[in-house]
């Protein structure tokens, strides 16, 4: 009951009944830091903030993974290894060594793969006195170096107990280091003190057991100092800011309004957290959305899967040629899809109006949305003029006079195209003038096929090696910027206005980010859909498949997907594929690339009625022969007689699944584990209930549903 997939199995009639009567409370527990806090933890050592954090230190492994599993993944029931041990033995040498740069040895300084030079980082002054020290330096001397390295590592003073005991490490080290003079013996002793700190079972562990006395009930309340972490790291991968740290210093986190005023004022703070919604999510040029509050957007993305669409692997000839898979060069086209999807899931949470219901009902997408519809306006606005200007002056007649004659007046609009320092061009860089007036060249006639045709072309500009080009996962011409010379153009007139309207959608299980990563290599997959909604929707629980089973489906080219599943439905399956199949084939209608279909290609060698080929800059899909689809299925399951039945499609099923109270509570049960990073108990009841009531009285508002679950019994108490 521990683990995350098998948290359905408290009965969720009786967790919403409001019949258990229980104080909530969460176990006492030394809770594992998550990947994320372990490296902001690093960084925190070294005193790095805003723009000069690392999201990976050269030296430094991360002892510290989670599964990739769909759902919320960052739980307290995880333990510390020999192999975790081990690997901060390494890391907690590399940092000291770091820390005393000046002095070390072992510190390779001039390594070109370490993006963190000496300069990056000041020696404490407590440091300097005893690494420079030509005598054996004094107990206050010691004792002020090992407070900096407890506020550096742990945040806070040692106890009079770990300071003496501390100071007798620093003492027992010198004597070993005798044959040395004093200044290396101090430097030595200093460095294997810094080191001692950093393996403190407190920077490994988030530490929670409750302070003061037990109440009536066996419970005991987060000490200040515990609460301020459990808060901070609840809306972040951050340590307290100087405000939670002073409330709790100064005895104002006690009280649940102690809690809630905390709580809200981070949620408000649109500068500490910002930062991209999914940093492993890029490429080389290109970076992930950006969003207020990434931990929060996050619970999203881990509880609705999407992100799985960058790792299933796809063949680049069924996408027209262009789709790209994951590699150490860029997220492929998955990863742009995952990116568009959290820009999608932002964009509700920042309206925070009926949350779960937009969610899933949401006829707008984003779809290209590099740049924010202001800047995108502005850029095709100067591109607008641009081109009128080129047109009046007859540009084509000599290219160069015209950029001579009009970059000094116009020099934003040639800017816009990357014509930057055409006037000051030295005589040896011709081939670049040339390269900008080809660049040109390219541009008006990128303007002929768009603007000439009272089309607006996409507001990025488009060169070698760009992968925007999945807009045919929405059923949206393409849009693959091709703009040289005698190359056909696909001509989609870019919404630079978004979210925008897109045609046979209906909310994030209709975005190609969800379709594709709950479906297979190369075809769709009815189970996984189907075991998704009945397990994060509806509140189910289906069996793990059984160790003698072989589950793989026939081969069969002259059927459909549907078709094919038809096995599952024997006697010994159909118990556990009863409650995954009829969910998962209202979403026939999409294929395994988030495409919207009326009929299904069955793509065989046997069925192929024309061949794929390249021509030019654009891809001919192979076409097959098609059987019509069967997208019917069953709802069941929702508690309400009026939505349970049969569904026609997956529009028809999530128009339901929106209206269920089930489905809601669904969502608030995953939402505490997330927060609590445990599932929940049936002494939990009433902090759920309370999540459920604050999300209806606000209207839908998510932000109501964290506050609620931070100020909670369940967060605040510890036995």
């Amino acid at each position: 009951l521990r683990y995350p997939s098998y948290g359905n199995l408290i009965n969720h009639e009786k967790l919403f009944s409001g019949e258990i009567k229980a104080k909530a409370y969460s176990p006492a527990r030394r809770w594992l830091v998550s990947p994320k806090i372990f490296m902001s933890r690093v960084n925190d050592v070294f005193k790095l903030k805003g723009g000069n954090t690392r999201e990976t230190f050269f030296g430094v492994t991360q002892p510290f993974l989670l599964p990739a599993d769909s759902g919320v993944r960052y739980y307290d029931n995880e333990a510390l290894t020999r192999g975790h041990l081990l690997t901060m033995l390494a890391n907690a040498e590399w940092i000291a060594d770091k820390q005393l740069w000046q002095w070390s040895s072992r510190l390779d300084k001039d390594n070109k793969f370490d993006t963190l030079k000496p300069h990056h980082i000041p020696i404490p002054k407590a440091f300097e006195v005893i690494a420079e020290k030509q005598s054996e330096p004094t107990e206050q001397e010691v004792a002020d170096a090992i407070n900096v390295q407890f506020d550096n590592v742990l945040q806070r003073r040692p106890t009079d107990k770990e300071l003496k005991e501390y100071l007798t490490l620093f003492q027992s080290l010198l004597k070993q280091s005798q044959i040395l003079s004093k200044a290396e013996a101090n430097a030595i002793a200093l460095r294997k003190v810094l080191v001692s700190v950093l393996l403190e079972t407190e920077f490994l562990y988030r530490l929670e057991f409750g302070a003061g006395e037990e109440d009536a009930y066996g419970r005991k309340k987060l000490s200040p100092r515990e609460a301020s972490y459990a808060i901070s790291y609840a809306l972040s991968d951050l340590a307290p800011d100087e405000q939670l740290r002073q409330a709790a210093e100064e005895g104002r986190l006690l009280t649940k309004a102690d809690y809630k005023r905390e709580v809200m004022r981070m949620l408000n703070d649109e500068k500490r957290y910002f930062g991209e919604s999914f940093p492993l999510n890029r490429s080389k040029n290109w970076r992930s959305h950006s969003v207020t509050h990434p931990k929060v957007n996050r619970f999203f993305r881990e509880f609705l899967g999407y992100a799985k669409a960058g790792i299933i692997f796809k063949d680049t000839p069924r996408f027209h040629g262009t789709f790209t898979n994951f590699d150490k060069s860029g997220a492929g086209t998955g990863g742009l899809f995952i990116d568009e999807a959290d820009q999608l899931v932002d964009h509700i949470l920042k309206e925070d109006k009926d949350v779960f219901t937009e969610l899933l009902t949401t006829d707008k997408f984003f779809v290209y949305h590099k740049y924010s519809n202001e800047k995108s306006q502005r850029i095709i606005d100067e591109w607008k003029e641009l081109y009128a200007l080129a047109k009046e002056k007859n540009w084509e007649a000599d290219p160069e006079k015209f950029i001579a004659d009009n970059f000094n007046e116009h020099e934003n609009l040639f800017a816009n195209i990357r014509i930057k320092k055409i006037d000051d061009i030295p005589k040896r860089l011709v081939a670049l003038k040339k390269q900008n007036l080809t660049w040109l060249d390219k541009h008006m006639t990128y303007f002929d096929n768009t603007f000439a045709k009272g089309i607006t072309p996409f507001s990025v500009i488009r060169s070698h090696g760009n992968r925007w080009s999945h807009s045919t996962a929405y059923n949206l011409p393409h849009a693959f910027g091709q703009i040289g010379r005698n190359r056909e153009q696909d001509n989609w007139d870019y919404p630079v206005h978004q979210p925008f309207k897109v045609a046979n959608r209906m909310g994030i299980l209709t975005h190609p980010a969800w379709l594709m990563a709950h479906a297979s290599n190369t075809h769709t997959d009815p189970v996984v859909r189907g075991k998704w909604i009945r397990e994060k929707l509806l509140a189910g629980h289906v069996p793990d498949i059984p160790i003698t089973v072989d589950a793989k489906i026939p081969d069969d080219h002259d059927k459909t997907i549907r078709e094919r599943f038809s096995v599952t439905e024997a006697q010994q399956c159909w118990k556990c594929h009863e409650k995954m199949n009829p969910l998962g084939y209202a979403f026939e209608n999409f294929d395994d690339f988030g495409r919207y279909r009326t009929v299904e290609e069955l793509e065989h060698a046997d069925n192929l009625l024309t061949k794929a080929e390249v021509r030019g800059p654009t891809f001919a899909v192979a076409t097959y022969k098609t059987k019509a689809l069967n997208t019917t299925g069953v709802l069941s399951g929702t508690g309400d007689p009026n939505l349970d039945g049969e569904v026609t499609d997956s529009f028809d099923l999530i128009g339901r699944l929106a209206k269920s109270t089930r489905v809601r509570q669904s969502i608030i049960r995953h939402a505490f584990r997330y927060f609590m990073g445990r599932n929940e108990m049936l002494s939990d009841s009433q902090t759920l209930i309370d999540a459920d009531n604050a999300y209806v009285k606000s209207g839908g508002s998510f932000k109501a549903v964290i506050i609620s679950l931070l100020t909670s019994d369940s967060f605040m108490y510890r036995k």
